[in-house]
């Protein structure tokens, strides 16, 4: 359905505190998703096997691309 189609990689890698990867995670719906208790309960888990600092990668990945005329 498309032509001269393009990917563009960003690469971005990033380091932040475990409580605020925490903070990330409660943006994931995955996660919000879940009864009050229940996510409490994974991040209170989550945050006892974190290290100190996280390191993430969070790429960036675009692509572009022209329409095939019908």
């Amino acid at each position: 359905m498309f032509l001269d189609v393009q990917q563009a990689v960003v690469e971005r890698r990033l380091t932040m505190s475990a409580p605020d990867y925490v903070g990330y995670l409660s943006t994931v719906s995955a996660y919000l998703q879940l009864p009050q208790s229940k996510r409490q309960q994974a991040y209170d888990a989550i945050t006892r096997v974190l290290p100190q600092r996280v390191e993430i990668a969070a790429d960036i990945i675009a692509h572009l691309a022209r329409r095939r005329s019908e």
